[in-house]
């Protein structure tokens, strides 16, 4: 059985299940990313200046900073194959805007595996080695500097972020989410890089309301409109 899919092409109903788990994949991974998000500006503190005073609040908070850094790679993991099933209806009309959003979100999916490892696990294991104060901003300090560790927090700023904004666009563009969407994905990248829990809030809704039309663009449960034919006079 085949349909009239949201782009006006065909949908193989055989590849349904690809398209449920892809349409899945790209609403759930920047959820879960967000709220994982809101979870680490609970634990951190608002005055947070140096690495002990995060491994401090992390010692208080360690099942939320865990529940986080989970949230955190199970996202990686849905943002995957939300990706794929992106690039696998791209075509036409804003088709290479779409791709790069694409790549560059997934490069930045990847790279968040990464990024959550270093990042979660280092205040978790200073605080529960009690690692003392000077060698803890020590190797904060030093992690700045390491190569690998600058590479990983490039690519996973640009990739979340102008990946995420860049799909937007080029879906819109592609007339298969409205406007508005690319408004929610702006605020979502804004909401990303400022500080406070209510930022983070703010961020789980855009992500929402940026990623809902956007999945829904690619499962296959929207159908094209269609206009009324019109009788023919006599």
């Amino acid at each position: 059985m085949r349909l009239v899919g949201t782009f006006g092409h065909a949908v193989d109903m055989k590849n349904s299940r690809f398209t449920q788990i892809a349409a899945a994949g790209l609403l759930l991974g920047p959820v879960l990313f967000s709220l994982a998000d809101v979870f680490r500006r609970l634990v951190e503190p608002a005055d947070a200046t140096s690495g002990t005073s995060i491994a401090d609040a992390v010692g208080q908070h360690q099942t939320l900073w865990l529940a986080a850094a989970l949230l955190s790679l199970l996202a990686s993991l849905c943002i995957l194959p939300g990706v794929a099933g992106v690039v696998a209806v791209a075509r036409g009309r804003g088709r290479r805007t779409t791709l790069t959003g694409a790549i560059l979100l997934g490069i930045g999916a990847v790279a968040c595996v990464g990024h959550a490892v270093a990042f979660y696990a280092s205040y978790a294991i200073y605080s529960s080695a009690s690692t003392p104060s000077a060698a803890v901003q020590a190797q904060d300090d030093a992690s700045e500097r390491y190569p690998l560790l600058i590479v990983l927090v490039v690519l996973f700023m640009v990739g979340m972020m102008f990946g995420t904004l860049t799909l937007l666009v080029g879906l819109w563009r592609a007339r298969r989410v409205p406007f508005w969407a690319v408004i929610a994905a702006l605020a979502f990248v804004v909401c990303g890089s400022t500080d406070g829990a209510v930022a983070g809030l703010v961020g789980l809704v855009a992500a929402m309301a940026a990623f809902t039309p956007a999945a829904l663009s690619i499962s296959g449960t929207r159908l094209s409109r269609r206009r009324a034919a019109r009788p023919t006079p006599a």
